[in-house]
């Protein structure tokens, strides 16, 4: 058996009180067994404060140092439920996720606002793609709240490879017959586990659950504060799929481009300095413990130039500008992706780290090294020695493919 143990923490919430918050936390915490995941529920640190939520957005640095720092203690990936996070001009309902070393994987905005009577919608901005997370044992997804109510988002991440589908909540009274009988199908129909997590106190009934691949509820609790463990056996997942894969019988007819992606691209960043090329060591897949450039798949109607800026920060912690794209391959109808995409990236800031899921060591190499070594990827090579061969007569750009502006978008 594959077991992953899951601590889900149930609490109250206390307007703009984040230390109070803080240490209710760790003294839930302090009965914990040994766990693999540690969930807490939406808007933990002040909750719903709007008055000052833009404030506390600005601010967020300091929740996500506590999300790290219970990473560490407990060795666990947190899926920090969310709070509010202020990036340039937009302020997002946001979800981190830390390594069980306590760095920080990546982030979630919520996505589905609740707009009706309800000042959410009005003070956040909606996010606009979904990330895929890894712990050492599993590819993991995770929504929030209102999104319970949309089913597309969970159909996406499933596609996506999950096996764990986790959403941090505060569902109100007297939703509880909605809560568990959405909980039970998102789990039903995409065949993979659901882990929720809801507040307690004062307008909210708690219940959080984890939903076994068949909709059976495998641990809920009740209206308290309290700590909820469990152990759940990922093999459950696979043997689901084994006896009938609901994912692979998708009709393309009764679905659009709009909800489950039309075609799958990956973009790739060339990022020269000093005549080294940043280079990351793949952890997974045919390609696993070889080396290749930094990159992977755009998000649905992700910008090219945004795409590949994104993955290759989450990849090495190396912050770069796309400004040409220097290659495009085509791929056969079994590849993994439909079109692969490489840019020329501008060095702005960072030293190369990777980020321990998808890669295992990042560092920049010479050309020389990188055409004499026996573990890097054919078809990076190719693409480095193209680069190095043509650079000084720039690139044309595949106009008939797509044109690289600011207004180009993918699936529309």
């Amino acid at each position: 058996m594959n077991k992953v143990h899951l601590t889900l923490v149930q609490m109250d919430i206390g307007k703009d009180q984040f230390q109070k918050n803080k240490e209710k936390i760790r003294t839930l915490l302090q009965k914990a067994d040994p766990t693999d995941f540690i969930v807490l529920p939406e808007m933990w640190s002040v909750d719903f404060d709007f008055k000052n939520m833009k404030n506390h957005g600005k601010h967020y640095d300091k929740p996500l140092q506590f999300l790290q720092q219970l990473a560490r203690k407990y060795q666990a990936t947190v899926v920090g439920g969310s709070v509010p996070q202020q990036t340039g001009d937009k302020l997002f309902n946001t979800t981190f996720v830390v390594n069980d070393t306590g760095t920080l994987q990546g982030s979630y905005w919520k996505m589905h606002l609740v707009s009706q009577n309800n000042l959410e919608g009005q003070i956040f901005d909606s996010g606009n793609r979904i990330p895929k997370f890894f712990s050492p044992k599993t590819p993991f997804g995770v929504t929030n709240c209102y999104d319970l109510r949309f089913p597309e988002i969970f159909r996406g991440i499933a596609l996506n490879g999950s096996e764990i589908i986790f959403l941090v909540a505060q569902f109100p009274k007297p939703l509880y017959p909605h809560w568990i009988t959405l909980l039970k199908a998102r789990a039903i129909e995409n065949q993979v586990y659901i882990a929720a997590v809801n507040r307690v106190g004062t307008g909210y009934f708690g219940h959080s659950a984890v939903v076994d691949p068949r909709g059976e509820i495998l641990l809920e609790g009740d209206s308290s504060e309290e700590l909820l463990q469990i152990s759940i056996d990922l093999d459950r997942v696979k043997k689901e799929k084994e006896n009938r894969n609901d994912l692979s019988v998708i009709n393309e007819h009764a679905y659009n481009k709009w909800v489950y992606p039309h075609n799958f691209i990956g973009v790739g960043g060339l990022m020269e300095v000093e005549d080294k090329v940043l280079m990351v060591k793949q952890n997974y897949g045919r390609l696993k413990g070889m080396w290749l450039m930094p990159g992977g798949h755009l998000d649905k109607g992700e910008k090219l130039n945004d795409g590949v800026e994104r993955e290759v920060f989450e990849e090495t912690q190396i912050k770069g500008e796309a400004t040409d794209i220097i290659a495009i391959r085509s791929n056969s109808s079994d590849a993994v992706v439909d079109c692969y995409i490489v840019f020329k990236m501008e060095y702005i800031e960072g030293n190369p780290k990777p980020d321990g899921f998808e890669n295992t060591d990042a560092r920049f190499f010479t050309k020389e090294e990188i055409m004499t070594r026996q573990d890097v990827a054919p078809l990076a090579a190719e693409i480095i020695q193209y680069y190095f061969e043509n650079k000084e007569r720039g690139f044309k750009e595949r106009k008939d493919f797509a044109s690289f502006n600011d207004d180009y978008t993918l699936y529309t």
